[in-house]
């Protein structure tokens, strides 16, 4: 009689024990919970690269190379069919 209640008094701390503990997520939750937190991460990544590439695409300086490029092509152009323009082609 001894052996059966000391092995149901243990039974029953360990169904205690088994109750009280903290339950860890399963493999499952886990990746699902780093699935969420990269795609969060990659869209913030991704909203904070477009931001600055505006920024860079409108800046002052951006807008006045684009403009000097565009400008000087347009002259060299203006230069090239003048002096081809004199060239007969045989």
């Amino acid at each position: 009689m001894k052996l059966s209640v000391a092995v149901a008094v243990v039974v029953l701390a360990l169904a205690v024990l088994v109750e009280s503990a903290p339950q860890d997520a399963s493999l499952t939750e886990r990746f699902g919970n780093f699935q969420k937190q990269v795609e969060t991460l990659t869209r913030d990544l991704s909203e904070k690269t477009k931001a600055t590439m505006e920024e860079v695409h409108n800046s002052e300086f951006s807008v006045n190379a684009r403009k000097w490029f565009k400008d000087t092509f347009e002259t060299l152009k203006k230069q090239m069919d003048e002096a081809f323009a004199n060239i007969k082609l045989q």
